[in-house]
């Protein structure tokens, strides 16, 4: 059973604006990120079935990653 990734509307920029990806459980988050050319430094959060997690989290079968991008401004 696949994963799901989903992103915050910053990240969607990158992903030609997809909210969801299907991706295969076994890596770690910061893996999965670099596999997909978005840079790891760019999330600031990650979140797995409603609980917050590093970005060294392995992806199990059937989890829901959220992942929100670093916010800037001044």
């Amino acid at each position: 059973m696949p994963a799901k990734l989903r992103f915050g509307a910053s990240l969607r920029i990158l992903l030609g604006g997809k909210d969801e990806l299907t991706v295969e459980p076994g890596r770690s988050v910061r893996a999965t990120l670099a596999s997909l050319d978005i840079k790891p430094e760019l999330v600031a959060m990650v979140s797995v079935n409603g609980e917050m997690q590093t970005k060294d989290y392995v992806i199990q079968e059937g989890d829901t990653v959220r992942l929100m991008a670093v916010v800037g401004g001044g």
